[in-house]
Parts: C-alpha cells; structure tokens; sequence
C-alpha cells in the first residue's frame, strides 16, 4: 500500500455507510481439479449460424441517415426513434421526395428517459424545397410536448394558406451541448389526414451518440459480385502458396454465369439463394488458409458487459451476467486441415457432427465469469480471472453505478486462478478484498495482470460513486511474491506479454489536461522497469488503443481502436509503433468503414483494402500474420450486447468468417491451443531493498531546442497524489467540479485533479546533465526551471520507478525512435558525481501544497492592506477569509483570494477540462507567464512589495504546481462532518440582523454581511467587528458604529464570530484542516 502520510483525508458530511443487511451465504471451497464437458457442434447447426451472419453483413451501415430513419418509420412506442450526440443546436430532417401543400405536422417525443423529456422543449421548426434555404416554421418556445401517452405530441395543423415544402426540418436551439432524440415524426399533406408522407422517406440528423442504431428500411442488396470477385483473388493466393482451389474456382464461374442470368426482376429469394452459394465457395477458400494450422481454439464465453461501459469500469466483478467457461473449439476436420469441417458443412446431413466443444471449468467454481484470460507457451496451462456469483441471476443494483459501494462489499472480488490443461488440476492463485483480473504470462513463468490493489478512486463522478482504479501487478507462478509494476492514479489495463518480452498495456491517464484523449499503448518490463509510452500518447484519435498484441514475426500490433466511455472494442487495426510513438499513420485500419463506438478516427486504411463491415464492433485480437487474425465481433450496434459476439477469421483482403457462436452468449479471446514461441526471459533488474530510483539526463535541453542554451538550471520532481479508495470508507475525491458545472464552473474548471507533492528541485550541470534520486512506487513528473527555480516547460504525464531502478534519457520528450544515445559516462558531468540532492520547497518535501497553509501567509504579509475590504485595489480582493463553492458536498470551498486569483486569470496553468492529448510546448504555462508574479515588478509594486526568497519560492512554485488549492481529499463518509461557517445561515441570518440595526445608513446588509470576514484564528479581529469599532486598529467606518466593546450588538456579533470559529476548528473542512489550530482553540479541544 502506499504511504498515506504525505496527504491527508478530511472527513465531511456526505452520505452515512450503506448497511450490508443479513450475511450472505458463503461460497464453496474451490475444487482441486476441474472435470470438462464435452458437447458437438453439428453441421445444421453451423450453417444456420454461418448463414444468419452473412445476412446480417449486408444490413445498413450505421450512420446517421441509418439513425435519423428510425423517426419516420412509422413506430411509435415511447421510446427513441433517433438519437444524436451532445452538441450545440443539434438537428433531423426529412426528406419528402417532391413538394407538397403540407396540412399537419406531428411530432412525438420520447418518454422512456426522464432526465431528457424536456430536451426538446424549444424545438425549431422550419421547411425547405430544394433543402438549402430554410424558413421558420414554428417555435415551440419553450413549451413542453408529450407523445404516445401522457401529454399529447406536438400538432401542427395549417389552414388555406399551408406552405409547400420538401424537407422539414427540426432543430434544438442551444449555444450548449444537448442531446436531441425523438420517437417519430409524422407529416400529413393538405387535404389527406391518413397518409404519412414521412413514413420511409429519407432522413439525416446532425451527429451520431453512443445510442444511435441503423434501422433497415428498403429491398436488401446482395453484393454477389464483390463476393465472386474476392474468391477469385483469395484462390490465386492460396494457389501460389501451394493449396489446390481448382475446385473452387470452377463452383465459382458457375455462380457467376448465375449471376450474370439472374434478372432484375428476379424474385429476392433467388438473389438470396446465389448470394449465400457464393459465399459457401469463398469461405471453403477463406477456411483453406495455411494459417489455420491448429487444431483446437481456446477461447472464452462470457456475457457481454451490460454495466456502465467504460475503460476503466471493466474490472467489478459484477460488470457481467454469471455465465460461461473457458472453452475449446476442437474441429473434426482432416489431418493437416482441421477447419476444412467448418469451410462448408453439409447441408444435406444436418445432424452430422462438425466440431466438439469442451467447457474446461464445467461448473467447477460455481456460478460467475471468466474475466481475462492467458495460455502459457508451452501450451499445457490456462491463467485466469474468475468472477464467483452466489447464483446464476446478477446481483441486485448491477446495472447502478452508484450501488457500487453496497457491491464492493457484499460480491466476491475477482481473482486468479489457473488449471492444467492435461488432468483439470485448478489452483486459486490470489485472494483478498481486491479484484485482480486479465493476467498475462511472463516468459519466465511470473504473472502479469491488472488489480485494484492500489487502493486508487477513480478520478470520475465519484461525487455519488465509488469505483476503484486498477494498477499492474505481478506475482511469482505460484502467486506468491505479489509486487506493483505501476503507479498511475488513472489506471492500467489490458496486458499482454508482447514476443520481444516486454508486457504492453493500456494507460489511460489525465494530469493537467481532461480525461478522453490519452489512452495510448505503454510497455514495461515484466520486472516493472523501463516504463514507456509505445504509441498513441500525444494525438488524438482514436481515443483509445486498446488490446495491443505481438503479431509473428513482425514489431507490429495488433488491436482495436476503442473510446473512452466503451468496451475495448472497435476498429480492427495494426500498430507500427516503428513509425513514431506520436504518428497517426502507424495506424492501419483492417475495417476502414468502421469507426470507434466514441470519438473520431485517425490512420490509414491497410493497402490491401480491408473488410466491408458496414457497422459492429471487433474486440479481443490475437494475430496469425500481419494479414490475417482471430477476433471477436459483433454485429451490433450496441456494444454491450451481452451475446452478440461470436469468433472469425479476418484478414486485410476483406474476408471474414465466422468460427464459433452461441447464441446465447458472447464469445472472446480467441488463441489457438498450441505451444508457441518462448519470448526472451529478461532479466531482473530491481532490488527491494532499495527504496529508490537513480534518473540520468544526458542533455535535459535535448527536445527543448525553443529555449535559449544554458537557460535550464534546475529540474523539478513532483507527484500527482492519487484519490484514495478504501473498502470501509469508498471513494476519496478532490476535484472541485464535480458535476461538470454548478457554482463557478467555468473556472473551478481550472483547477488541478490531485494534490501535488513537489519532492524537489535538482540541480542541472552546466553541459546539461543531471543525476538524482526518486523514491521507488511513486508517480512523478518533471519540469524545467531556470535560474530562479521557474517553469520554463512541464510534463503533463507522469511515470513511476522500481525499487534499484536505474533509468537514464537524453533529454525531454524523447522517444524510441528518436532518442540520441547516451553520452558516455565520463563525458557527462552528472554521471561522475554522486546524484544531487533535491532542494525542498519552502513548506518541505513530506507534504502536499496547501494554498491556505503555504501560500496565502505571503498575501497576508505584503497584499491584502491594498488588496483587501469593500473596495480592493483593481478589483481584486486577496484576503484569506473562507468561502464556499457547492452547497452539495461540504469541504469543496476555496478562500477568498484564491477565488480571485484564479477567476481574474492572474496565473497561467492547463486547464483540467482541456482535452489536449498535445506535447507541452515550452513557456506555456507557470510563474514565468503569471500576473501575480510579473506584477511584482510593475510601477505599482516594485517599490512597496518586497518579498524573501522564500516567499517568492512559495508563490512560483505553487504556480508551477498548477495552482492547487487543496492538499488532502474528501471523506464521503464521515464519523464526524465538518463545520462550514461559510454555508452557516443562521451565521449569516444572525449578523445580517445586527447589520440592518447598525450598518443600514451606509451599506446595505448584505455588503458587509460577509462570512468570509470571520478571522478564524483571532475571531476579534474579523473585519465586520473592528472596521465599525471606534478606536480599534482596524476601523474603517467614519462614523462611529460600535462606540466600545460594551456595546449589545458588538458583544452579540463578537459571540457569533468566536463561536463560529471554534466550530471550525473543532470540526474542521478540507481546506481548515491543513492549518494547526490556534492555541485558544487547542485548549477547547479543537485539533484531537
């Protein structure tokens, strides 16, 4: 576990802990071996499996003229017809086909979805003929429309003066992103009410959402010919590889001379019936491949995913249904050629036996899932994730993220297990309160995989949430030994042992910049050294590489190119990472008319063309050549169809097909059951019995050509502290905005994501060159400073180290395919020295920044006698009094001049809502481009503000940090809730009464009414008791208001504020509890 003493946690009010109710039955004690079952596939069974499958390759591709179809195809049910994406002033339309005098309108809204029933609201109605030119129709105005039941729909009826119209056009009217989804909309000419003349004409929408689905519409259209013309190439290839397809091209002219008989007004049937011939002969071919030369298929069947679909919600062992196995496809095909059974089995004999399916576990561990699973290389053992159920139903709330902290602590976690393929013999190989799942063999026998051991809060809508972050592991064969690999407060996922040895995986991370866009491959020793990004880290889509594996004998991968808030599935791509870890042209794309299930898509469609798919998913890779690979896919426009994929063939020519299905639930994972190559063992390099890391720069200004030379003079340590997570208390949070708006959003937008731990500062030799050491398990991140310790450029990333870890770089940014080798040792003046020691900031190295504790002092001694009271110097007020920020969650307040400082724009720092997967260019952000800091040298201030090195310190450096306010995160579930005398309006009430009594002949009440006035350490001094005080220091009235500390009013106000603040410090807020309570307060308790 990692040190909890650098940050704190802050218990506040939030929600009481969910009680667990009656104790659940235990599971069943894990059996010592597994006995499999054995069941046949038979040929009727696999040629209507096949046959439906082609059938569905022909449906409509989605898009959003497919999506926009399904509000005029005459079904109106209450739910959505259509369904575009978030986004400004979004729209549908139709297309009538030809002019028409319209008579009515009708439009029916969706009622399945409250939150999005009045979406709709202000819809825009308007008309063209020839859909360029629009006229305004009708505006709703705001108005609310209801549909099938309840309210009626929106009916637009016109008299003798009906417009003529086209295209009918509506559009939700909104500078803000909205979704717009309706049921139906109907259109009815002047003089005939019974005709929709909406009903299957064309129709397009604005964008597409995660939502939209293709609705068919129209004769099907079999592409034969394209069909024909593929066979014959596939039987040329095969030709030259030594395989006899004589046969099969002779089948093939014949269908051809069918088709070239077949007449246009053929009924469909006898198009249907060439169409599914034609694809009989191409897949006897496709099957023939020299690549299928294995003779069983272990894969896994499992439900689909159905939770919240997401990449890094995949791991609660309650994501899926209870349900399937580890499997083996056993085809009963002739030596040499097993799938020939599968290429075109009998349809006169449908009862014949095709292929046997084995379920290994068989009901071994009882009700649950696979999730995640690895074939040693020798062929002879299985590692896997193991989900365990009390029942074959899931649990109660599943599908409700915010049940998830009630689950966490009444389901079984995930974890490892592993069974001999020989003799059944299974082993549970870790255990505890942590899921641990997608484990990967090391070639020296160790076990990679994903866990939520770290202890790490998802960083997402965890205000009414509770969801853990994963982290890489790995264990010794028999689990013993269990070590962290990384640490990365945003997650880690989707190991696979690559055949160079080296284990690469999904990282998805967001420091300094918004959660989407980063979700690249990284690779690390299975030791955990030697960390690094391999592709996708610095551009944008898609958004997400995902499923990375070694393809044989070449350095390329294979994957599928996801999003963010999906499943790892998508685009079936190739990664050459040779081209550049930031190159978008490293992306070839096997499915080029698919797009990921969530953002856009960069790369280049394979030169061999690719497949035809039209719309689904692919998931689960795994790579015969760089032409041909086995992948789960779906037909489904939904990803999270809990039986929709099944496994296929695919190669870049285009061909697909289908090996195995069920319909009754999903199948993954798809690795031929064969030994294969052993990957070189490499060595370990780590020694636990050293806490730390050694880092070596050769040139730090290598990359950083923009700067002038000589200008880099420190390098800068820090670590983003992740959210904690604990199965007693949930999910700790940080963040400020945490519903992506409400009160000051738009700046609280601002602000970081995690408290930040500067360690230090290191100093930089003159040729560049720097040595220092990082404590081991740490993320980090490094910034360039000049002479006076100020950013000149930052890494908006961050990486960790292994204990003995010894890692050297260039320069900065750089990447494998661009690195300058390291000079020589005794070249470099770092490397002949012992490291540096790191110089501390001003508040030491053990603790995170506080703006209250380490930065407002220095306000407090130079700025506020200007900057301060009813009528700062240029509008700025940077005093410290507390305010409050979400009267939800108590403790997401910020101080005064915080609120000034970051809502004024005076310092300069990345936006953490920015999605910007960008390299930081240098002098982008920090002090250097700050006004509080450039302020100190102006005419104003260079004369009256004179600031110590370490106050100057304090402020850059916080700066630099980008501007936390924060150093500790929220207790969702306190014992005790803090005191926010911010958010007290009895406080408030209280003195407001005593102001309108007092204050009324020259402020109105609530100008001086100001809880942020209330001094917490010296209650007398707060502002609204010693500016009306006659005689006090700090009287700002120019008439007397309270003629002495006797008066009634003074004494009740003076009661308020001394009491409030002993509250405060008694039950302290987030911000409160960085600060040692006053001597008075300790006395009364405050700080036990």
């Amino acid at each position: 576990m990692r040190r909890m003493s650098v940050v704190a946690v802050v218990a506040l009010s939030f929600l009481s802990p969910a009680a667990l109710g009656a104790e659940l039955p235990p599971l069943a004690p894990v059996p010592a071996f597994a006995a499999p079952a054995a069941a046949t596939v038979t040929a009727g069974e696999l040629r209507a499996l096949v046959e439906e499958d082609w059938l569905k390759d022909i449906r409509p591709p989605l898009n959003t003229q497919s999506d926009a179809r399904g509000a005029c195809d005459g079904v109106r049910n209450g739910a959505y017809g259509f369904h575009t994406g978030q986004e400004p002033n979004p729209w549908w339309r139709v297309d009538l086909g030809e002019p028409v005098r319209l008579g009515r309108v009708v439009v029916y809204n969706r009622l399945d979805y409250a939150p999005g029933l009045h979406n709709a609201d202000s819809l825009q109605v308007s008309i063209s003929v020839d859909g360029e030119n629009w006229t305004p129709l009708h505006d709703n105005g705001g108005a609310h429309f209801g549909g099938v039941s309840g309210a009626p729909p929106l009916e637009l009826r016109f008299g003798a003066d009906a417009p003529v119209a086209r295209h009918l056009r509506l559009m939700i009217p909104s500078a803000a992103p909205i979704f717009f989804h309706l049921d139906e909309v109907e259109v009815y000419a002047a003089g005939d009410d019974t005709t929709n003349l909406a009903r299957g004409k064309p129709a397009d929408q604005s964008s597409m959402s995660i939502w939209s689905t293709a609705k068919t519409g129209g004769p099907a259209v079999y592409p034969t010919a394209r069909h024909l013309t593929r066979g014959r190439a596939l039987a040329e290839r095969l030709r030259e590889l030594g395989v006899d397809t004589a046969e099969r091209l002779r089948r093939l002219d014949g269908a051809a001379a069918r088709l070239a008989a077949l007449s246009p007004a053929a009924p469909e049937e006898a198009a249907r019936a060439l169409y599914l011939d034609t694809r009989w002969i191409v897949r006897g071919l496709v099957l023939a491949s020299p690549l299928l030369d294995f003779d069983r298929l272990l894969f896994v069947k499992r439900h689909t995913q159905e939770t919240y679909p997401d990449i890094c919600l995949n791991h609660m062992p309650w994501v899926s249904r209870p349900g399937g196995d580890l499997c083996v496809l056993e085809p009963l095909g002739d030596d040499g050629a097993p799938f020939s059974a599968l290429a075109e089995p009998p349809a006169d004999r449908p009862d014949q036996p095709v292929a046997v399916l084995r379920n290994l576990l068989n009901g071994a561990l009882g009700p649950g899932h696979v999730h995640g699973m690895d074939l040693w290389f020798g062929g002879d053992r299985v590692v896997f994730g193991y989900a365990r159920a009390r029942s074959d139903a899931p649990p109660e709330g599943w599908l409700d993220r915010t049940q998830s902290y009630r689950l966490r602590r009444e389901e079984e976690p995930i974890h490892l297990f592993e069974l001999a393929l020989e003799n059944g013999a299974l082993r549970q190989l870790t255990f505890g309160e942590w899921s641990d799942l997608d484990p990967t063999y090391a070639p020296n026998g160790d076990i990679v995989f994903v866990s939520e051991r770290c202890g790490t809060s998802l960083q997402c809508n965890e205000y009414d949430k509770d969801e853990t972050s994963c982290n890489l592991y790995v264990m010794r064969p028999d689990g013993g030994n269990i070590r962290r690999m990384s640490v990365n407060k945003d997650g880690d996922y989707l190991p696979h042992c690559l055949d160079n040895g080296m284990i690469a995986y999904t990282r998805w991370e967001y420091h300094e910049r918004s959660w989407a866009l980063i979700q690249s491959v990284w690779v690390v020793r299975p030791d955990g050294t030697g960390a690094d990004a391999l592709f996708k880290q610095h551009f944008d889509n898609p958004w997400a590489v995902e499923d990375a594996r070694s393809i044989p004998g070449s350095n390329k991968l294979v994957a599928v190119a996801a999003g963010h808030h999906t499943l790892a599935v998508g685009p079936l791509i190739i990664v050459n990472h040779g081209l550049g870890v930031n190159e978008p042209r490293g992306i070839g794309i096997v499915s080029p008319h698919l797009l990921p299930p969530e953002g856009g898509m960069d790369g280049v469609p394979v030169p061999e063309g690719g497949t035809d798919d039209l719309g689904g998913f692919y998931s689960t890779p795994w790579a015969l050549s760089e032409q041909a690979f086995l992948a789960a896919y779906s037909h489904s426009d939904v990803t999270t169809d809990h039986n929709g994929y099944g496994l296929y063939y695919v190669d870049v020519y285009g061909n697909k097909e289908l090996l195995c299905r069920d319909p009754d639930i999903s199948c993954f994972v798809p690795i031929p059951l064969r030994p294969r190559p052993y990957p070189p063992v490499l060595p370990d390099t780590t020694d636990p019995d050293i806490p730390y890391a050694t880092c070596q720069v050769g040139n730090i200004g290598q990359g950083s050509e923009e700067l002038p030379p000589g200008s880099i003079r420190y390098l800068r340590v820090a670590e983003p502290i992740g959210w904690p997570y604990d199965n007693e208390k949930g999910g700790h949070r940080y963040g400020e905005d945490h519903r992506y708006g409400g009160p000051d959003a738009a700046w609280q937008n601002l602000t970081n994501w995690t408290p930040v731990r500067i360690l230090g500062d290191v100093p930089v030799n003159p040729d560049g060159s720097a040595q220092f050491r990082v404590p081991a398990d740490t993320a980090v991140y490094f910034q360039l400073l000049d002479e006076n310790r100020m950013e000149l450029r930052r890494m908006r990333s961050f990486i960790s180290f292994q204990p003995g870890e010894q890692r050297g770089c260039v320069g900065c940014h750089e990447t494998r395919a661009g690195a300058q080798v390291m000079p020589d040792a005794t070249a470099v003046a770092a490397l002949r020295a012992e490291p540096s020691e790191m110089l501390p900031p001003p508040w030491g190295a053990e603790r995170p920044v506080s703006f209250l504790r380490d930065v407002q002092p220095v306000l407090d001694a130079h700025c506020v006698r200007c900057h301060a009271g009813l009528k700062p110097d240029g509008g700025l007020d940077l005093s410290g009094g507390l305010l409050s920020h979400d009267a939800e969650i108590p403790g997401y307040g910020y101080n005064r001049a915080f609120h000034g400082i970051l809502t004024g724009g005076h310092v300069s720092v990345s936006a953490a809502r920015a999605q910007d997967a960008s390299i930081t260019p240098p002098l982008a952000y920090g002090a250097r481009n700050s006004r509080l800091i450039t302020a100190l040298d102006d005419d104003d201030h260079r004369d009256d503000v004179k600031l110590s090195e370490d106050e100057r310190l304090r402020l850059a450096m916080w700066i630099d940090a980008n501007a936390p306010y924060h150093d500790r995160f929220v207790d969702k579930r306190p014992s005790k809730p803090a005191y926010d005398h911010a958010m007290d309006r009895e406080l408030s009430a209280a003195l407001r009464g005593i102001h309108e009594r007092r204050c009324t002949p020259c402020h109105a009440p609530d100008e001086v009414t100001r809880t942020d006035w209330l001094d917490l350490e010296r209650p007398e001094q707060s502002r609204f008791l010693t500016a009306p005080l006659a005689g006090a220091k700090g009287n700002k009235c120019g008439g007397t208001v309270y003629a002495n500390r006797k008066d009634p009013d003074y004494s009740a106000a003076r009661k308020l504020a001394e009491d409030a603040a002993l509250r405060a410090w008694q039950s302290p807020r987030r911000d409160l509890a960085a600060l040692e309570p006053p001597k008075w307060a300790r006395s009364a308790g405050a700080g036990e």
